[in-house]
């Protein structure tokens, strides 16, 4: 019985991300990506493989993913606020924006992308505050 080689992981996003520029649907590029992790074992690097799709698009495609908490439900302004503060960080010309409340946060908003993150809530305040 022979081992397989390995593949790296960057070099199994950057196929799945050619699958998805040549028109293949998203479902079908993420089945075939769930059946490649289940069938090497990396299911428990799943978190890795979803970051490093969104470092590649990103550099790719020049889309990044934002995932943004909130105490309450973000107006308008507050979207595109946030949306300019990542296109000049980035340099992105699209923002993904995927959005949940979070009423323990108090107030203010953390926003996470696949490299960054800004902590603007109230609880971290408080937080940092008490540790002084």
């Amino acid at each position: 019985m022979s081992a397989r080689p390995k593949i790296s992981r960057r070099k199994v996003v950057a196929a799945a991300l050619d699958m998805l520029e040549n028109g293949k649907p998203v479902k079908q590029v993420a089945a075939a990506l769930a059946a490649y992790l289940v069938t090497n074992g990396q299911t428990r690097n799943t978190e890795l493989y979803i970051r490093d799709i969104e470092l590649m698009a990103a550099e790719r495609f020049g889309v990044v993913t934002a995932y943004v908490a909130s105490a309450r439900e973000l107006g308008q302004q507050a979207r595109n606020q946030i949306t300019k503060l990542i296109k000049n960080t980035t340099g992105a010309k699209t923002i993904e924006m995927v959005e949940h409340t979070e009423p323990e946060l108090i107030g203010g908003v953390i926003v996470r992308t696949a490299d960054a993150e800004l902590d603007g809530s109230v609880r971290t305040k408080l937080r940092n505050l008490r540790s002084i």
